[in-house]
């Protein structure tokens, strides 16, 4: 593979021709399958540390919040490099299996390979050791998905140009990761951290992970393989020009020069933030403040995935009739409701005993599609973004722009996790199993129990609440994109015309 230095803004080489008439023919559900089922790799690694890892390093390894949130905070600084980096060298790559695809092929066994790693910490490591090991193995994770999720989800925006047709490719790949989600969820807790006290087990978790990186895997190689056929479809990167860096950081500039971008990128990441700070808590929450068994635990996971795969389903259907940030400000009020109003009501006193579960899954149902019509509204709202940028500078920046998408999703367990970590250690929750091994906490007070429920709860509503307040910012609808498409269409065309 010849990968060309990242360049300054020029018009894409394949702008005219074959490609462009490509894009316009509709998607088989063979090859919608095919992309969506790269979902399994980012949603099925993602689930292990935005849901497991924050618990596994703090009660289980007896490393402190505050040192777990810094390792996961420093991961999150990684990749704000990383990311951006990652789609300028794939927005700029040039080989014969097209700008996305070898990066997607050559990331997956490294990804496997350090997530088993990662959930595989030696007993015997403690204080810095430990730290320096969970970091090392975390930041290998963290680069293996840039270098698959960031070129995986700029391929999406390549398929089609038509606007109704990016939230069905998106929906796709929604429902896959659904589909991650629920496999993850049953291999963690239908499998190998089922039973009482479940989640406590120090030897179930590298079992657990190898098993997830065996779904990574299949996903990683279901995509890359039959999306190949598609390379027709696809823009070519145009030669490149000057030196990598100084062209790097003036793409970067550029596309934080669209504002569409701009309010984009800025209210995914304060959401997914808000939904990683309450993810990173959950397990804490569902094990000490609503003292649930594993089995109800696995039953509540999966009620909310499948209020993730009808989300699919009906945010498809919305798409139809509603604009897309309108869809997207409805699942984030869904999520926020979801929430605020579980703990609201116990804390309070209002939820009878014996109804947590009942209460806990409404909420899941509700959570999740929520989760599918936010989503599905962002991604989309990209590559139609994607679009704009095009029109204003010239260049194609999908790679960027999805960066920009998969730093958000990977705040929600850098960021997120890091002020969960310091969460627990500023209300007091301790950290650490007993000495005998029983899967219980050393000790901990009912005061400290309330606060883990109100932050992981309300706490987290607060912040989702600013991301649909920053989205209403966002005014870029169906018209403007047909706008848009038509001012490219004339371009192509008077590209194409002979001199």
């Amino acid at each position: 593979m010849t990968i060309a230095a990242p360049g300054p803004a020029v018009p894409q080489a394949d702008t005219t021709g074959a490609n462009h008439t490509a894009r316009g023919k509709r998607l088989g559900l063979g090859m919608l399958t095919a992309y969506g089922s790269g979902a399994l790799v980012q949603d099925t690694a993602v689930y292990s540390l935005n849901s497991l890892l924050l618990f596994y390093l703090t009660i289980v390894c007896g490393m402190s919040g505050s040192a777990a949130g810094l390792a996961l905070g420093i991961a999150l600084v990684v990749d704000s490099v990383v990311d951006p980096l990652v789609g300028s060298l794939s927005d700029n790559s040039r080989s014969r299996h097209g700008r996305r695809h070898p990066y997607m092929l050559l990331s997956a066994v490294p990804l496997v390979v350090t997530l088993g790693l990662l959930f595989s910490i030696p007993a015997g490591l403690t204080g810095w050791a430990l730290f320096a090991y969970a970091l090392t193995l975390l930041l290998g994770v963290r680069i293996c998905i840039s270098l698959f999720q960031v070129p995986y989800i700029a391929l999406g925006a390549e398929l089609s140009d038509d606007y109704a047709e990016r939230s069905t490719i998106v929906a796709g790949r929604v429902l896959f990761g659904v589909l991650a989600n629920g496999a993850a969820i049953y291999l963690a807790y239908g499998v190998f951290l089922k039973g009482p006290g479940g989640q406590t087990h120090r030897d179930a978790y590298g079992p657990m992970a190898w098993a997830c990186g065996a779904v990574v895997l299949a996903g990683a190689a279901l995509s890359t393989f039959g999306t190949l056929r598609a390379r027709h479809r696809l823009h070519a990167a145009a030669p490149g020009q000057g030196k990598a860096f100084g062209r790097f950081t003036s793409e970067v500039a550029e596309v934080f020069a669209n504002p569409s971008f701009r309010i984009l990128f800025t209210a995914c990441l304060v959401v997914f933030i808000s939904m990683g700070t309450a993810a990173a808590l959950t397990l804490h929450a569902n094990t000490y403040f609503w003292k649930l068994p594993s089995q109800a635990i696995l039953v509540i996971s999966l009620i909310a995935v499948v209020g993730l795969f009808f989300g699919v389903f009906i945010a498809g259907a919305l798409a139809r009739v509603l604009e897309k940030r309108v869809t997207s400000m409805i699942g984030i009020g869904l999520v926020a409701l979801s929430q605020v109003v579980p703990v609201i009501l116990r804390v309070t006193g209002l939820t009878p005993a014996g109804t947590e579960v009942l209460v806990l899954s409404l909420a899941a149902v509700v959570f999740g599609v929520g989760v599918s019509f936010a989503v599905i509204g962002f991604q989309s709202m990209m590559a139609d973004a994607a679009d704009e940028h095009e029109h204003l500078f010239g260049a194609r920046r999908e790679g960027l722009y999805f960066a920009g998408i998969s730093l958000a999703a990977k705040a929600s367990s850098g960021l997120g996790a890091l002020i969960a970590g310091v969460v627990l250690d500023a209300i007091g929750f301790p950290h650490g199993l007993d000495a005998a091994g029983l899967g219980k906490v050393v000790s901990i007070s009912p005061t400290a129990v309330t606060s883990l429920g109100l932050a992981y709860g309300p706490g987290a509503a607060v912040i989702t609440g600013l991301g649909m307040v920053i989205l209403m910012a966002y005014r870029r609808g169906r018209v403007d994109h047909e706008a848009v498409r038509a001012s490219l269409d004339r371009r192509r065309e008077d590209a194409a015309a002979p001199v």
